[in-house]
């Protein structure tokens, strides 16, 4: 087996095609021009994004914000919680009740 081709014969897992002798066929090098045209757009957008998220983060305002949402997030979480607690000990006193209730008639 040849190890420079190592999909041969699996031309749908392979950047390119092979003929029977392990040898590329048509796009073997379709991926180079797409990184050759698009290096300094991606590194422009990169180092766009970075800034963006660098000033997010520096930004007071926006930590401030931050913060605040989840502090109240986090009351209300707590809240629902303690409201589901109350649920479940009332279901469990009717629970308990009904139980008593119908000892008696056993």
């Amino acid at each position: 087996m040849n190890n420079q081709y190592p999909y041969h014969g699996y031309p749908y897992y392979s950047p390119y095609h092979v003929d029977a002798q392990g040898n590329p066929q048509g796009n073997a090098g379709q991926g180079e021009g797409y990184q050759k045209k698009n290096t300094k757009t991606h590194f422009l957008m990169g180092m766009a994004a970075g800034a963006a998220v660098a000033y997010l983060l520096t930004n007071k305002k926006f930590q401030q914000g931050v913060a605040a949402t989840g502090e109240r997030a986090w009351s209300t979480v707590r809240g629902e919680v303690e409201e589901l607690k109350e649920r479940l000990e009332d279901t469990q006193a009717e629970l308990e009740y009904y139980r008593n209730l119908h000892k008696g008639e056993e």
